[in-house]
């Protein structure tokens, strides 16, 4: 018999062994792509990873390390002002202060990767911060908002303070080159406008909402590739919600929301369906793990909030991610750091891979986690939808 014949019986046995390959493809086409880093975890239509096979969820420390001030400057605190970024280049930014304690005795610095969040280059002062510091070390100026325009422009607003660590002048500065350069600060409004606290940017419009300084949430912005900010509205947001939140939701409406320090069981929220101009009344959305110094993120189809899990009570402390399918019910969190020293989980988040038309664009949340004291070390992690 020839080497590639079969017999009756021998025919049998391959039509059952390439039956049962092709039912095993079709079961692993079945299976949702899970993300080989270790610590990761899938959650719906997504997974939550970072590149540190040393860490995993839910553990004390969770992410990629950006800021180590435990080994590298001991007392050294990074908490104040995250903003992360992802410029035209496809280069990574992530600001963090560079401060002692939860004090103002410091500077604005960033780390850099050029790799997809895999690696870090850090401790970069920057410079108009840190010129400002050694100026008058008890009148810094932290970077405290950012973003990059349709039009690849990156935008940074920058806050001064008195000597009292008061808030008292609102600046922002451009950049065209990828972060290399900056303009000179220019002011926000001719009047003090307070505390930035959320971007967000659709098409030419871009978005940066201020908690401010008379009490109220307003929102500026700006429609021509971030030279000119103007105030168009005053939000529903009532006068004792703290920070603020804002994204883009799927259907071009803004969502924004802020935090109740008597009801850390709730985001409250409110929606604008022209841009800004008017919002509706203020609501309240439940979540299981309470939510402190929230922030807000629209990503394929999923809606997600983050911050610390509340300031007291069992399980505060903790950093917590929630995912929405509309924005407003939220899911059981989601703990992905689970150290509970104190006030820690100051955080940021931006949408990365926008600029490379094969990888498909992913999430990246940067925040705080404490080491001693009230002293905190400088984490990114990922959320890759499936």
């Amino acid at each position: 018999m020839n080497r590639f014949q079969f017999s009756g019986n021998g025919s049998m046995v391959l039509v059952l062994l390439m039956a049962l390959c092709w039912a095993c493809r079709g079961q692993a086409a079945e299976q949702p792509p899970q993300h080989a880093a270790p610590g990761g975890q899938q959650i719906d239509g997504a997974v939550i990873y970072d590149h540190d096979s040393a860490t995993k969820l839910g553990d004390d420390v969770f992410g990629n390390v950006i800021c180590d001030f435990e080994k590298d400057a001991p007392g050294r605190n990074s908490h104040g002002g995250p903003v992360c970024m992802e410029y035209p280049n496809g280069s990574l930014v992530a600001f963090h202060t560079n401060a002692s304690d939860h004090n103002l005795d410091g500077w604005s610095e960033y780390a850099v990767s050029k790799d997809g969040g895999k690696t870090w280059e850090k401790y970069s002062k920057f410079d108009y911060s840190y010129t400002a510091y050694q100026k008058d070390p008890k009148r810094p100026a932290w970077v405290e908002e950012g973003l990059v325009t349709e039009r690849g422009t990156g935008v940074l607003f920058v806050t001064h303070f008195d000597e009292k660590g008061r808030r008292v002048k609102s600046v922002f500065m451009r950049s065209r080159d990828n972060g290399s350069t900056w303009t000179d600060p220019q002011l926000v409004d001719r009047e003090f406008v307070g505390y930035p606290a959320a971007v967000a940017v659709s098409g030419d419009t871009n978005y940066v909402l201020f908690d401010s300084v008379a009490g109220p949430h307003v929102l500026y912005v700006s429609t021509d590739d971030g030279r000119i900010w103007r105030k168009r509205s005053t939000l529903t947001l009532d006068n004792a919600k703290w920070y603020g939140a804002m994204c883009i939701m799927g259907d071009g409406r803004l969502l924004a929301g802020a935090y109740a320090s008597d009801d850390e069981d709730h985001l409250h929220y409110c929606i604008s369906e022209d841009e800004g101009r008017s919002w509706s009344v203020q609501k309240r959305a439940h979540v299981d793990k309470k939510v402190r110094d929230p922030e807000l993120a629209y990503l394929e189809g999923k809606y997600y909030l983050h911050g610390r899990s509340g300031h007291g009570g069992k399980g505060a402390h903790r950093f917590v991610l929630y995912q929405s399918d509309d924005g407003i019910s939220w899911k059981s969190g989601v703990v992905v750091s689970g150290q509970q020293k104190g006030p820690d989980g100051y955080s940021h988040n931006c949408i990365i891979n926008k600029y490379d038309p094969d990888t498909p664009n992913e999430l990246m949340i940067e925040y705080s986690i404490q080491y001693s004291g009230r002293d905190t070390n400088e984490y990114v992690f990922f959320i890759r939808p499936l």
